[in-house]
């Protein structure tokens, strides 16, 4: 009776473990910085599904690269364009 008890008592809990168990969503190929570079309308895109769900993509390798080349494209733009309207020409001159 008592290893009747023990027996299912284990089963009870080997399949509580395995049903929480979640199988992994495939995850898609990770594109590089200089690939979303070059691929603006991906990297628009990617950025929006990013911020749709900041919490489960946001730290994606995906979403990093992605973050990153648009901060290196914002970066390359010349200052004092029309949209940004605060920032002036850089007084530096060689």
């Amino acid at each position: 009776m008592r290893k009747t008890i023990i027996s299912v008592g284990m089963s009870g809990c080997v399949i509580a473990i395995l049903a929480g168990c979640d199988t992994r969503p495939e995850q898609e190929d990770v594109r590089s910085v200089d690939w979303y570079e070059s691929h603006a309308t991906e990297r628009a895109a990617k950025l929006k599904d990013c911020m749709t769900s900041p919490r489960t993509l946001d730290a994606t390798p995906d979403c990093v690269n992605a973050s990153r080349a648009e901060n290196n494209i914002k970066a390359a733009t010349k200052w004092a364009t029309p949209d940004e309207g605060v920032r002036t020409e850089p007084s530096i001159r060689n």
